[in-house]
């Protein structure tokens, strides 16, 4: 019999907010605002853009650049390979607009808060392990409705290294004071999240709300949180 689960690792960032909805929402503005983009379609300039962003945010991790400088070098980059006169100075207002069409966009994942509140009725533990910064991810968990429900918040930013690395992973059991075999991983990358919580020796869950191809049958996956009784006793199967 598997041990009872006592704490939920969980990823923020397309797990439990919806960051596809609010950068797809915020690149459709930047494709309406700029005609170096005429010729993108929503789905090239996100392809480019989801590179880009996870090539600064190593830079971010590093010291070399802070998350301000690192947008502007990623819009640089974007107006760059449109084609784009002045790129340089352009990319400035280009990323501003950006960041604020982002902002008003956050919503959670369809079931999110309902997941966590039940966990939480369980008498589990919550410790989000996620890939940014301290501020981003408070902020979003705050206007989310959602910090009152986590009891732990791990950051790529505080720990110097990002997932899949099992260190972020050993730190979040280390705060919450339970061993591997008495937790579970949930997230939605399966690099990050379902190799990162194998490599620390956590169960992890995959949240394959795009339809992508498992790459291990033994995994267990879900297409949604919703509904969330289902959810949650996949996670703790006890319940």
């Amino acid at each position: 019999m598997p041990s009872p689960v006592r704490v939920v690792l969980t990823d923020l960032d397309d797990t439990l907010f919806d960051h596809d909805r609010a950068t797809r929402t915020a690149l459709q503005r930047v494709l309406a605002d700029d005609p170096a983009f005429t010729d993108w379609t929503l789905d090239d300039i996100d392809r480019c853009h989801r590179d880009l962003l996870e090539r600064f945010h190593l830079e971010v991790l590093a010291g070399r650049l802070s998350t301000d400088e690192a947008r502007i070098f990623r819009f640089r980059c974007l107006l760059e390979c449109a084609g784009a006169a002045e790129a340089e100075t352009r990319a400035v207002s280009t990323a501003a607009s950006y960041r604020q069409e982002y902002e008003t966009c956050w919503h959670p994942v369809p079931g999110a808060a309902a997941l966590l509140s039940a966990v939480k009725s369980t008498g589990a533990a919550v410790a989000v392990v996620t890939n940014n910064s301290v501020l981003e991810q408070r902020q979003k968990l705050a206007r989310l409705g959602l910090a009152s429900w986590v009891d732990h918040l791990v950051t790529s930013e505080e720990m110097c290294c990002s997932k899949p690395e099992p260190r972020i992973f050993l730190e979040a059991l280390r705060r919450t004071g339970v061993s591997a075999s008495d937790a579970v991983m949930f997230g939605d990358s399966w690099t990050a999240d379902v190799e990162g919580a194998r490599s620390a020796g956590v169960r992890p869950v995959w949240l394959n709300r795009f339809g992508a191809v498992s790459l291990d049958d033994s995994v267990e996956e879900i297409a949604a949180i919703e509904p969330v009784d289902a959810a949650l006793r996949m996670l703790l199967r006890c319940v």
